[in-house]
């Protein structure tokens, strides 16, 4: 299943995911064909968690594209399953590598969503830099900065509908402590200041909290992690139910990749829970999605050539 954190999701680079899309499919359809739909439109989405989605996931990501690349992959194709283990109609996801490893494309489509093309292209250093998603319909085009040590300086996503010559370009840009820390962010959309987001580290260094400042709806975030410094769970105050709760929680393997992601509905009252299986090489190979029920929604497959 393609969502598998979508932060620390730990799937190649092209599985974005959008957790409020998710959400709002799952009440419709059942199976797994909503899980491509629901990964297709990762940045920005409403619910933040910035530190997460956009350090610790494009991290993520750049590590499993050197996985790829130091085994020379080039083409990666994914089978979805339903409920019932028979195949998804009309389900095509395929990503292709370009020769040097600086560019890759992937084509997707299902039943219930028109055909996508996202392409993504890499620095020497084999880190994302753009990824440009197109449709029929609209254009997101996401660029990506770094330092000269590595750690991401600026992601910045602008949006533009077919016909429409309104762009809508949202920007986050984060400066670091000499520890190599993030400690502040500034959000920004059409260069309108939105929000400073400011970053509270442990004395193990871990970040801890993610705390907004401005007239925005950024949430304060709490980050917790087991006695390896992994992190175990993603938590805001919830309005609906007055207390706090998780957004994601997750369990390791002994390899520490995560073996299991819990993601909780904004209402906190609905959860998805996500398990993973990887090859022996570490990479992506069968990742299934269950109901609240425990009830399997659908399967993805991985065949790497």
């Amino acid at each position: 299943m393609a969502i598998g954190i979508n932060g620390l999701f730990y799937t190649p680079q092209i599985f974005e995911t959008n957790q409020n899309i998710l959400f709002e499919m799952v009440k419709y359809i059942s199976g797994s064909v909503l899980l491509l739909f629901s990964i297709l439109f990762y940045p920005f989405s409403a619910n933040a968690q910035y530190y997460f989605k956009d350090i610790l996931n494009t991290s993520k990501l750049n590590k499993e594209f050197s996985l790829l690349k130091d085994q020379q992959i080039k083409t990666i194709k994914l089978k979805s399953f339903e409920d019932n283990d028979e195949p998804s109609e009309g389900f095509f996801c395929e990503k292709k590598i370009n020769k040097n490893y600086s560019q890759s494309e992937m084509i997707s489509k299902s039943y219930i969503t028109v055909q996508s093309l996202l392409v993504t292209d890499y620095n020497t250093d084999g880190r994302v830099i753009k990824t440009t998603n197109t449709t029929p319909t609209t254009t997101n085009i996401t660029l990506y900065e770094y330092d000269s040590k590595g750690r991401l300086t600026l992601i910045g996503t602008t949006t533009s509908a077919d016909g429409d010559s309104i762009q809508i370009t949202e920007t986050h840009e984060y400066t670091y402590n000499e520890d190599g820390k993030p400690v502040k962010m500034l959000r920004k959309k059409n260069n309108f200041l939105l929000s400073v987001i400011t970053f509270v580290t442990d004395d193990k260094g871990n970040i801890v909290e993610e705390n907004a400042e401005g007239n925005s709806s950024d949430k304060k975030y709490y980050y917790y992690y087991d006695d390896k410094n992994l992190l175990t769970d993603v938590v805001h105050y919830n309005e609906l139910a007055k207390r706090l709760l998780p957004d994601y929680m997750f369990e390791y393997n002994s390899h520490d990749g995560p073996k299991q992601m819990i993601s909780i509905d904004e209402s906190g009252r609905n959860y998805f829970t996500w398990k993973y299986a990887y090859t022996d090489k570490g990479l992506p190979e069968i990742q299934k999605c269950y109901s609240k029920e425990k009830r399997l929604l659908g399967t993805i497959e991985y065949e790497y050539q």
